[in-house]
């Protein structure tokens, strides 16, 4: 069976994008590097990580674009899917 390992969301601020999901979603942080390069998110078997963008730049020589210099959104998108709708909002 295949199943999807990862995500990783290269953003400006790597603690600014972990503090949104845990306060708007309640996602428990399950950890963040010292130089604030790297966070993942408790989210089960799928990890959710963040980066930063000198990281992305370190790992993808040929270059990326970023979220936030983008006019038009990514194609690309990340589902947060729940039982009960009504009590996680």
């Amino acid at each position: 069976m295949v199943k999807l390992g990862y995500t990783i969301t290269y953003v400006e601020d790597v603690e600014k994008a972990l503090a949104f999901f845990e306060k708007a979603f309640g996602i428990a942080r399950r950890f963040r590097t010292e130089e604030n390069s790297y966070g993942e998110l408790e989210t089960g078997e799928t990890t959710m990580a963040f980066a930063s963008h000198e990281l992305g730049q370190s790992n993808l020589s040929a270059g990326y674009i970023s979220i936030s210099d983008s006019d038009k959104p990514l194609g690309t998108e990340t589902a947060l899917v729940t039982e009960t709708v009504q009590r996680a909002h």
